[in-house]
């Protein structure tokens, strides 16, 4: 625990938020953009009786989604924190949609923390532009020394974007000839015009278009597109054994305003601009092995000697013969005597095995240059958090690895689990689908996620 919390620690770095103790000289720091260059500042723990540390899962935002803020509270022994308010706190131009709020949890010999997150939205009339999450203060007393005090958060910058696309399967283990519902969602500002003879034109190749349904419906001001695609493979090419639905671009532009109004759309002034939708791998369960068997040609009659026909044929019948009555002597002796024992039932997984699976897996875990290495052990962590909550819900492996994210706790048929277990749970596999799924994987996310499964692992032990 305490090294994924110094990890998450370490991750602010990235963003260039942090906390600041208002005791000493006051700071100002630049808010930073998602776009800039990680590495510029280097940030050294500090040794204050109470720090603050934010992190955000997106900077995109538009009207009608939420992000989740993240705030770390840090403190010493012997210091208690006013945590009173801390869900009414202003956040603006951001509203506060919910707020989760942990327990308090020990970092190590000298210190205490907690976890609290924030489900933020903008509103409708915020325009298009960079914004920045106000910092806010916590206060604290010192019972050794009878000192008081205060400690701030630094703000965080988010940009309110006039368009955003995700792709969704319903489904990401098929065998050939299976169907898949991929969901294209497109949410857009009312001024922002999606380009069509782009978007019938998209190419999901080595997949086939069975069938395409689009449904248009509007969200206060924000139109919402969404695309239900039926996709079917029905052979694997080429080298690439796993395939994928590729990554897809979608083009639009936005139409300028008239001081009346009206929008005007002007050929010579449109500026042409794209959003992507990350490529979804697709596994697929091979039931039969290919084998390459050359093939010879034809061959004339072949005769066998008298000797070939004994030796290969009746001595070989008797044999058979003689094995068949020896099984069939000892069978019944078995039966007779009820001298075999019972077999054992093979031992099913518990969920103690199971938790310990899924703790190795993210003990094992280490950030490291390498994409590639990266995702699989992301890859391998996701498979043990599934294999754990499966089995909390009484679900097979196989069945639990399988479904999407979306549908998993429909299958929690008799509420094994509380809503505050599913719900973290339910953030942590889609933040790790954006993982595996995305064409990068940033260090600031599998932090968060590394840190909603010790909250799992915490509430379902208790």
């Amino acid at each position: 625990m305490r090294y994924i919390f110094i990890s998450l620690f370490m991750s602010t770095a990235f963003f260039g938020v942090g906390s600041i103790n208002l005791n000493a000289q006051e700071q100002t720091q630049q808010v930073q953009t998602q776009e800039q260059t990680a590495g510029e500042q280097e940030i050294a723990l500090a040794d204050e009786p109470l720090e603050i540390w934010t992190f955000i899962d997106d900077y995109r935002i538009i009207t009608g989604k939420t992000l989740h803020l993240t705030v770390q509270v840090l403190w010493k022994l012997g210091i208690t924190v006013n945590l009173e308010g801390v869900d009414k706190i202003d956040l603006s131009p951001c509203k506060i949609e919910g707020v989760t709020i942990g327990e308090r949890q020990i970092f190590d010999n000298e210190h205490d923390y907690i976890v609290i997150t924030y489900t933020l939205s903008l509103p409708s009339g915020v325009g298009e532009g960079i914004y920045s999450i106000p910092s806010f203060t916590l206060s604290y007393r010192n019972e050794v020394d009878k000192t008081e005090g205060k400690a701030a958060s630094s703000p965080v910058a988010i940009k309110k974007v006039p368009i955003l696309v995700e792709g969704k399967v319903d489904r990401d283990v098929i065998t050939i000839g299976d169907r898949i519902n991929y969901a294209l969602t497109i949410r857009h500002e009312r001024n922002v015009r999606v380009i069509w003879e782009n978007i019938e034109k998209l190419n999901f190749s080595p997949f086939d278009i069975l069938k395409k349904d689009i449904e248009k419906t509007t969200e206060g001001n924000i139109e919402k597109i969404l695309i239900n695609y039926t996709l079917s493979l029905y052979e694997v090419g080429g080298k690439k054994k796993t395939p994928e639905i590729p990554e897809l671009t979608i083009l639009y532009y936005k139409e300028s305003q008239t001081q009346s109004g009206e929008t005007k759309s002007d050929t010579a002034l449109i500026e042409t601009r794209e959003d992507k939708v990350a490529a979804i791998p697709i596994i697929v369960n091979s039931l039969l092995k290919a084998v390459d068997v050359p093939l010879e040609g034809l061959k004339g009659p072949l005769y066998y000697s008298k000797k070939d026909v004994f030796l290969n044929g009746y001595l070989m019948m008797g044999l058979g013969v003689i094995v068949l009555l020896f099984l069939g002597g000892a069978s019944l002796r078995s039966m007779a005597g009820r001298l075999s024992p019972v077999s054992p039932k093979p031992v099913s997984e518990t969920p103690k095995i199971a938790l310990e699976r899924l703790q190795h897996a993210v003990a094992l875990f280490r950030f490291t240059e390498e994409e590639k290495l990266n995702r699989t052990n992301i890859q391998d962590i996701n498979k043990s958090l599934r294999a754990y909550i499966g089995i909390l819900l009484g679900i097979s492996n196989e069945l639990a690895q399988s479904v999407t994210t979306t549908d998993f706790f429909n299958y929690d048929t008799q509420k094994r689990l509380t809503g505050e277990i599913s719900t973290t749970a339910g953030t942590v596999l889609k933040q790790i689908d954006t993982v595996v799924y995305g064409r990068q994987i940033k260090k600031e996310m599998v932090d968060t996620i590394l840190q909603g499964i010790e909250e799992i692992i915490k509430q379902t032990r208790g």
